[in-house]
């Protein structure tokens, strides 16, 4: 696990459920890292890893909330 995730990690009590704004923080740390063009499809990515690991985003699963994002019902700012 990266150190910059593992840092975040440590200090956060968790529940298994990320806000979408946690997601979107998350993914911009991890953006130099990502092969996305748009921040949006590294949020994406960050989604996949969440369903990956059982997490939630919003009570929901992170699949719906790629729906979402798909569909124009949350709007992923550019940068």
């Amino acid at each position: 696990m990266s150190k910059l995730v593992l840092n975040n990690v440590v200090s956060v009590k968790h529940n298994g459920d990320l806000t979408v704004e946690q997601v979107i923080n998350i993914a911009r740390q991890m953006r130099p890292r990502s092969m996305a063009k748009k921040l949006e499809g590294t949020v994406k990515e960050i989604l996949g890893t969440a369903q990956s690991v059982g997490c939630t985003v919003n009570g929901q699963h992170p699949h719906d909330i790629v729906d979402a994002i798909r569909s124009g019902d949350i709007v992923i700012p550019e940068d």
